[in-house]
């Protein structure tokens, strides 16, 4: 008896404690849903209209566009909606509509049980109440604050309009993709007709669009916008709106699409502004998990501030420049209507990363199409030398003063094969310093310097300076030699080359290109506020270096079309193949800027190069950009000496010798990374006694009035000939090495003549070299 009494005691525990836990839960529950309920936002009845204006800013606060959905919005009242749409909407959105007060109970229960047993939020439930509620008054965050307040302003939507005012407020404010918002906007968008006049096959074809109108569109992915009809009309077939042999009918009937048709924007720095809706649409998605149709619809929809970096002044100079026939070798339209060749220009502040332009064609035809400052990636040629080859050489020690050999060269390439790079000149130079090859963009030298300091090793600097499209895996990637001239597996855009130039630009440090500061919702709070990363890429030395020699193709090499500017230029310009694409890439102390042209489908132009039609273009941008810039020149840093004088053919300290050379002096001034510079003296001019009758060495046995000392240059190695036969053009001032045999006995000649004793004033300058300083 007591041990049965001892039973029911322990039993009435257990229930009395499932009673607490559960009073507890739902305590505890019922306190966090009202402490969510404390900072929801006010049921204001103003807020259902279908969307607020979003507003974009230029660096001066200026407003140069203004984005709205209502451009693309035509609003019907519910009574002009055929009920085979409204059944539709209802069928796969909401189908107990009719009988709830603002939330499903049943469905939340689902959804509930769903994310606990998958873990996250998989399943949603909201009712079409709850959809309006959240694009009104609330942010798209999948938390259970915001379902909280959604669930409270649903109840209080409800009490406040009847099911067809809520169901016509839903009908004109939803999202149907490519700018159409409300029944009636997407009825004429996707069958140019009104919405009374649509079909129960165009209803459900229409109804699930809003799912996901990226992945649900009939114009974007025509089979799956069929799957999703079917299940509408299934659904409207279980509910009893429809029958069986009408929904069969419906999906067997064939959608008559009229097209989407192009829409030029409305607003300023269009490409620019393409750009930045793009980017923040990117970047909603990243921070706060919106899928891509509810990121734009929060642009175009919520009434948000976006701040930006572009300078209209600059924006507009360069829209005019690419727009200007004049700067083209020849204008033909393709297929699309788009004028060839194309170009793509870009302005950064290479100090902040801040974009001041984009411009990405010679017109702007469509909101958010094709925008080749960013969206293009092509090859950069010659314009990838100074990223691949030279940045990584000239910090593992090489110099502006190094000498490499001009000459053919053969690399292995695979199948018994080999390659041997060539010039654009279709000629070898010979002994040239890297200076020199990178103001006359020599590609032997180019290719020879990535194959000494390795393939590898140029791929890393590349990534440091901030190039980000190398493709390095795979049958086909970029570990190869020819990316020393810029033939890339992918390419590169031009706001890449941009951010790479900017590094050597910045003293070293790479700072990443941002073209939004902030971006305020329509309450003045603050969704997004960037700061760009930013990384040390090289020492403030070794940019120093590359700045100066890239000044030298201003100068006296390909991009000496820019020489007079009235502001220091450094620049590199880049030709590819058969001339399909072509750049210039250049920049001032205070900014950097991108030119390229090329058709899109990748073809042959004549008449081009990178310091011609690019360059022309830059400069038109640039002296606007600069005008009101306070003149500045390349700052010097701590480490560098300099100008010391070099022999042009050896890289070392001259003698008398390298200012007698046939050519003219072969010195120049040059600035080294302290402990780089040369110590030894030049030991590639040489001077030899010559018979001048025959050209060759002199013997003792010539006659004295056909002796001259005449000054040659004598190569560390001996040249490689080409298949064609082609020497160095310097192969001429080299000394020759075979002796007079018409002057005496052949016979009796064995021992060569003596080398002269340097004169007094050859000692003295080897003492004391001429050009020496600190």
């Amino acid at each position: 008896m007591a041990k049965r009494r001892r039973k029911t005691l322990t039993l009435q525990n257990i229930v009395l404690l499932f009673f607490f836990v559960l009073f507890v839960s739902f305590g505890a529950g019922l306190g966090i849903f009202f402490s969510y309920l404390k900072d929801a936002p006010a049921f204001d009845p103003n807020k259902l209209k279908p969307s607020e204006t979003s507003f974009v800013y230029d660096k001066d606060g200026r407003v140069i566009a203004e984005l709205h959905g209502e451009q693309n919005r035509i609003p019907v009242s519910i009574d002009q909606v055929p009920e085979h749409l409204k059944n539709a909407f209802i069928a796969v959105e909401d189908q107990y509509f009719y009988k709830h007060k603002g939330i499903n109970f049943r469905s939340i229960l689902g959804a509930l049980w769903t994310d606990i047993v998958r873990g996250g939020y998989h399943r949603g439930a909201s009712t079409i109440t709850q959809q309006l509620v959240k694009n009104a008054f609330l942010t798209p965050d999948k938390t259970l604050k915001r379902k909280a307040q959604e669930a409270w302003l649903a109840i209080q939507l409800e009490r406040h309009y009847t099911k067809d005012q809520i169901l016509e407020f839903y009908l004109n404010q939803i999202y149907f993709g490519h700018s159409a918002y409300g029944v009636e906007s997407a009825a004429q968008t996707y069958f140019g007709k009104s919405v009374d006049k649509l079909d129960l096959a165009e209803a459900a074809m229409l109804a699930g669009i809003p799912k996901s109108p990226h992945t649900y569109s009939p114009y974007l992915n025509f089979d799956k916008a069929k799957e999703r009809q079917a299940v509408v009309l299934n659904t409207m077939v279980e509910m009893g709106f429809i029958t069986r042999d009408q929904a069969e009918k419906a999906k067997n009937e064939k959608l008559n699409l009229v097209g989407l048709k192009k829409g030029k924007a409305d607003y300023k720095a269009p490409f620019f502004t393409d750009y930045v809706v793009q980017e923040l649409a990117s970047q909603l998605q990243k921070e706060f998990g919106l899928s891509e149709d509810e990121a734009y619809d929060k642009i175009y929809n919520e009434g948000l501030k976006i701040y930006t970096t572009v300078d209209m002044k600059i924006q507009e100079a360069a829209e005019k420049a690419l727009a200007d026939p004049k700067n083209y070798p020849y204008t033909k339209y393709d297929k699309n209507g788009n004028p060839q060749p194309q170009a793509a220009a870009v302005v950064i502040d290479p100090h902040t990363g801040y974009i001041k332009a984009m411009v990405g064609g010679r017109e702007h035809q469509q909101k958010l199409g094709f925008n080749r400052a960013f969206q293009a990636y092509r090859q950069p040629g010659s314009a990838f030398k100074p990223i691949a080859v030279y940045t990584g050489a000239i910090d593992m020690g090489f110099t502006a003063a190094t000498v490499i050999d001009d000459s053919p060269v053969y690399y292995p390439a695979g199948s018994g094969k080999q390659w041997s790079p060539k010039n654009y000149t279709n000629d070898y130079k010979g002994l040239t310093t890297i200076r020199k090859a990178i103001a006359d963009s020599v590609n032997v030298v180019a290719v020879k310097v990535l194959s000494s300091i390795g393939i590898d090793r140029g791929i890393e600097y590349a990534q440091k300076l901030g190039i980000k499209s190398l493709v390095l895996t795979g049958p086909k990637n970029d570990r190869q030699l020819t990316i020393a001239l810029g033939g890339l597996t992918k390419g590169v855009t031009p706001l890449e080359l941009a951010a790479a130039y900017g590094t050597l630009a910045n003293q070293g440090t790479h700072v990443e290109p941002v073209a939004i500061l902030k971006v305020l919702d329509k309450n003045g709070r603050t969704l997004i506020e960037n700061k760009p990363e930013q990384w040390p890429a090289v020492s403030k030395q070794v940019a120093f270096i590359m700045t100066d020699m890239l000044r030298s193709v201003v100068t006296e090499g390909t991009g000496k079309r820019l020489a007079s500017l009235p502001f220091p230029v450094a620049g590199k310009t880049g030709t590819t193949s058969d001339s399909k694409d072509v750049w210039f890439v250049g920049y001032t102390p205070q900014l950097v800027a991108v030119v390229w042209m090329g058709h899109d489908d990748p073809t042959p132009m004549s008449h081009v190069a990178g310091g011609y039609q690019p360059a022309l273009i830059w400069k038109q941008i640039m002296t606007v950009a600069q005008k009101d810039l306070p003149r500045m020149n390349f700052e010097r840093p701590d480490g560098i000496v300099g100008p010391i004088n070099v022999c042009l053919d050896s890289g070392n300290l001259p003698t008398e010798l390298c200012y007698k050379d046939p050519r003219g002096p072969r010195v120049r001034g040059e600035y080294f990374i302290k402990g780089t510079e040369p110590t030894t003296f030049c030991n590639v001019h040489v001077e030899k006694l010559i018979d001048v009758s025959t050209g060759l060495l002199a013997t003792p046995y010539c006659p004295p009035e056909l002796v001259q000392k005449r000054v040659f240059i004598q190569r560390p190695k001996p040249y490689t000939v080409s298949p064609k036969g082609q020497i160095p053009l310097d192969a001429k001032y080299e000394a020759p090495v075979e002796y007079c045999n018409i002057h005496g006995p052949e016979s009796s000649f064995e021992v060569p003549p003596r080398e002269p004793e340097p004169s007094a004033e050859n000692k003295a300058i080897q003492e004391n070299p001429p050009g020496w300083s600190e």
